[in-house]
């Protein structure tokens, strides 16, 4: 996913979809998936911190070996994002998988919710793009609909993706405010 990410900055660059390569949701897909593939969840959570360690070499090498500048300050950055959100997205893929009662709808909702939130702040308040915005919005749609059918939770899906929209966008803005506005990449 880093090398990709790194690849895709050149050839979506200019359009809708190329926050899907300066954003932080994308990157939390690889964690989420390899926790649900997880037997435990203390084993999810550092199957995801490590895919999030994976991507941030992945990305770096590639843009390294691309010309690109890698500066210790962003990779700091997205090694201390990575620390944090892989092991809580790993979780997240295992409650959806195997997480019973309202569990199963929270991991996927923590997924929808962080889209939605950085569409919502990122992408529209911060940096206007509108066009950014609505891709993440109907990436979180799309989210919640095939990670809520799967049992029928999709109820507990909408409702945990709301309070997980809440705290994101709290946590988008706060990160907007410390890195003094911007992308955070």
């Amino acid at each position: 996913m880093g090398a990709l990410t790194s690849l895709g900055q050149t050839l979506l660059g200019g359009t809708a979809f190329a926050g899907l390569t300066n954003a932080v949701s994308p990157w939390l897909v690889a964690p989420f998936l390899v926790g649900a593939l997880a037997r435990r969840g203390g084993v999810a959570a550092l199957a995801g911190l490590l895919a999030c360690a994976a991507e941030v070499a992945g990305y770096y090498v590639t843009a390294d070996l691309r010309g690109f500048p890698v500066g210790v300050g962003a990779i700091t950055l997205w090694g201390v994002a990575g620390a944090v959100g892989g092991p809580v997205f790993g979780w997240a893929g295992r409650q959806w998988r195997a997480g019973t009662g309202r569990l199963r709808g929270l991991g996927a909702g923590l997924l929808v919710g962080c889209w939605l939130a950085e569409a919502l702040v990122t992408y529209l308040a911060v940096l206007g793009y509108v066009d950014d915005a609505v891709v993440f919005a109907v990436v979180a749609a799309v989210l919640a609909v095939a990670l809520g059918r799967p049992g029928r939770r999709l109820t507990a899906v909408l409702g945990w993706g709301a309070v997980a929209t809440a705290v994101g966008t709290a946590g988008f803005a706060a990160l907007h405010h410390v890195l003094g506005g911007g992308s955070p990449a």
